[in-house]
Parts: structure tokens; sequence; C-alpha cells
């Protein structure tokens, strides 16, 4: 074998792994005799977006699991061949149920680059033997809300993951709680009287610890929980959370605004719902690679309610305090993006540099206006994952902590910047022949045209 090619490898598809495959897809792809790869080779071995896969490389070689030889080569480290792969093999090692096996904690990231922050739930596992059940089996569905069309896209892809495992699912109620955590405590105890099963949740915001301690006793009385999208306050409070990384979503789009605009200029942050987890962690994630350019200086962060009205009210808002355009807007979705990109219009001016995915409308309006912009698509898809989740657990296999579904980094062509590349270009990724409402992560359950809507509760 020469130096760069890696070993055939037979991991999971790409768009089927989680972090754990991708972890071990890297380590296993040298030879016995550990001859150097390169990191792009690695990346690809491991069937991630480059943000993802160099993120991970660098936090193995952080664990000493990768040693760097030189210049974009790495062979495996020390520690790797201390234990020889152990810890890859915890999906099929017998845990006691209920228990969790931890990896090593790293180092503190460098916040200036581009990469999923370590934590050791990414690599930790499950064994729910002792939730096995016989199928068909009545699922529930707790959801945050239905104020937006991600939203929407989350729970029809969820419905999809039912309908094409309808042989062991006997039923699938819903409820949806408008965004209040309260009135999904009702919801929560509404479902449970009809004894489901298994119980899947997206967190209302603010909850401040009542629903974490509800779903820990419906834990301990041997119902299954599966957390999507977003978990309540105690990450202990489920099974499985199925997820992506809002963290990167917001790393990723500060970084690129970073590099486009040399260093150097105003930015005006538009986040989503105060008080939800992602808007949280997307938030923090962007200010702490903008605080790494002091050149930089952000004059506002405001939420938005992941709205296109919301989006067009805080530019209008902004324009009327400060005058002047900013170089740059930071969305955390295109959402609020496509209510931005209005509000330019509304006054005349050419919209500058935009980050925010998602939503069709989005890509459509950046592309038409030739609006130099960055995007992460937040997989709606993860709403069949949270279904895949569930019956794994009902099946008394041991599963991950954490499911991290696959995104993509979309740049219009001549977008990409140093660190900030594409893995798939928006001039392919829009879709003109749907609606402008379409996610376009929602994978095999995409809505198609004259598809009628899903409602509320």
């Amino acid at each position: 074998m020469t130096v760069g090619e890696p070993a055939v490898s037979n991991a999971p598809a790409p768009s089927r792994r989680t972090n754990l495959d991708r972890i071990a897809a890297i380590l296993l792809a040298f030879d016995a005799q550990n001859t150097p790869l390169t990191s792009r080779a690695l990346v690809a071995c491991a069937g991630a977006s480059q943000a993802t896969g160099f993120g991970l490389i660098r936090a193995l070689a952080r664990a000493n699991l990768l040693e760097r030889v030189d210049h974009g080569l790495f062979r495996l480290g020390a520690q790797a061949a201390g234990f020889a792969f152990a810890p890859l093999a915890w999906p099929a090692a017998r845990q006691s149920a209920g228990t969790a096996l931890a990896a090593p904690a790293a180092p503190a990231a460098d916040r200036s680059s581009l990469e999923q922050d370590w934590s050791d739930r990414l690599v930790r596992t499950i064994d729910c033997s002792g939730l096995k059940r016989p199928p068909p089996y009545r699922i529930a569905f707790a959801n945050a809300s239905l104020s937006n069309p991600w939203r929407l896209a989350l729970l029809q892809s969820l419905q999809y993951g039912a309908r094409i495992n309808a042989a062991a699912i006997a039923a699938l109620e819903v409820r949806t709680a408008d965004d209040d955590w309260e009135r999904q405590l009702d919801d929560v105890e509404r479902l449970l009287e009809a004894e489901p099963d298994a119980l899947i949740v997206s967190a209302a915001p603010g909850e401040t610890g009542a629903l974490s301690a509800r779903l820990r006793a419906v834990m301990a009385a041997g119902i299954p929980v599966v957390a999507v999208d977003r978990r309540a306050r105690d990450e202990n409070a489920c099974h499985s959370f199925v997820t992506a990384s809002d963290r990167l979503i917001g790393q990723i789009g500060a970084r690129w605004l970073i590099e486009k605009l040399g260093g150097r200029g105003r930015i005006w942050m538009l986040s989503g719902t105060q008080g939800a987890s992602p808007a949280i962690r997307r938030q923090s994630a962007a200010l702490e690679q903008f605080a790494t350019a002091p050149g930089i200086t952000v004059e506002a962060v405001t939420h938005t309610g992941w709205t296109a009205p919301g989006g067009e009210r805080a530019i209008l808002d902004l324009m009327a305090s400060f005058g002047t355009p900013p170089d740059g807007v930071w969305c955390d979705s295109g959402l609020q993006g496509v209510g931005s990109l209005q509000a330019f219009e509304a006054l005349g001016l050419k919209p500058p540099a935009h980050t925010g995915g998602d939503l069709n409308r989005m890509y459509k309006m950046a592309l038409h206006a030739r609006v130099a912009f960055a995007a992460v698509d937040y997989p709606a898809a993860m709403g069949a994952l949270a279904i895949e989740a569930v019956l794994a657990i009902l099946r008394g296999e041991t599963v991950m902590l954490r499911v991290e579904a696959p995104m993509q980094i979309v740049l219009p062509r001549g977008q990409e910047t140093r660190s900030v590349k594409a893995d798939k270009w928006a001039e392919r990724h829009v879709r003109w022949d749907l609606p402008d409402d379409a996610i376009l992560s929602q994978g095999a359950a995409l809505r198609k045209p004259g598809t009628a809507a899903v409602s509320g509760r």
C-alpha cells in the first residue's frame, strides 16, 4: 500500500453513519504496517463532510489515537496501539441495562478551528436488552411545535419513518405543544394514558427541570425515551438523543463570514427562538468564532422565532438603529434568513454576505440576487432516525447515546474560503421545482408539490 491510500472498509454507508462509525472507519483504515495516510483520504474513508471529518481527525490526534507524521499525513497513535480498538467494539459489548461506558476526555478545542466538539457521549452506548418487547409497538411523540416549515418537515420525516416500518408499528400518536413547555408536560401525560411502548420527545423551550424529572420517571417505569432535535434540560432524561451538531452550524457560518470579510467588518446576528437549545448552542459557538477575529465587530444579537417575519422585522429595526447595513448577517437558519433578504430588498439595498440554510426559498432568493452566502442544512431527516432508534431499543439492541444526523456545507460556486469548503454546490442543491417552504434536508420524506401539509395537534 502506498502513502495516502486507505484500506478497504466494510463500514456502513455514509448516509447511515454515526460519529462512532466514522471514528471506527478512520482508525480501521490503516494497514498492519501503520502506513501514513493523508487527512483527505481519512475523511473520504469516514464518509463525512470536510468539517466533520477534519474535526474528528483533530480530536483523535488530541487523544493520541492518531499521530501527525508530516503535513497532512497521519498514522495510528500510541493510545490506539495500547488498547487495539477495544472501545470501538462497544456496540457489541454487554453492559448492564441503563449504564454507559465513557471515553477519555480530550483537551478543550481551539475555538478558531472548525470541528465537532469532543464529547464522550459521541462514543458512548447503552445496552437496552432489558427494554426488549415484541412488536407491534405503540409510539408516542411529544412535539415542541409546528411553528415553521422545518418543524413540519421533522414531523413528516418521523411519520415517514413510521410508514416504512409499518409492520412493526401499530400506532403513532402525536401531540404538539406550540413551544409551551407546561403544555408539553400535559401532552406527555395525555400520551402516557394510551400506554405507549416508547416516547419520542422534541422538547419545548424554557423548561426549568420539570420535563426532565417527568421523563426520568418514565424511563424508570421501563418506557424508552428518545429525544430528537431538542432534548430536555437534563441530558440523562432520555435513552438516546437524535440530533445534529448545532455548534458546527454556528461555527461554520461565523468562520465563513470572518474569512469572507478578510477578518474585518460589522456583523448582525439573527438567532432563532429565544431559550431553544439549538439557538443557544449555535449562537454561543458563533460568538466564540467571532471573538477570534479582532477586526470583527458584532453590533447586534437578536431573536427571530425562526420565522421570515421575525427576520425581516429584526433587519428593519437594526437599520433604523444603525443607519447603514452591516458587512455580514449571521443567521442560524434560512427560516429567518429569507426575512432578512426581504428586508434589504424592500429598502432597495443589495444584501450583504449571509448565512442560513434549510429552507428552499433561502437558496432561491440568494441565488437569484447573487448574494454571497454559506449554509449548513439542519437535517429534518432526523425524524426518521428517531423512529429507527426507538425500534432498536425495543428490539433490545445496544444503541448510541447520541445519534448524529449527517449535515452538508452548501455554498454557491466561487464562495469557498480557506477553511470552509462545499460538500455540495448551492446551484445543484436548490430545488426550483419544489415549493418555497420545502426543507431540503428532509431526506426521502421530502414533500412533493401538491402534497397536503400535516395539521397540528
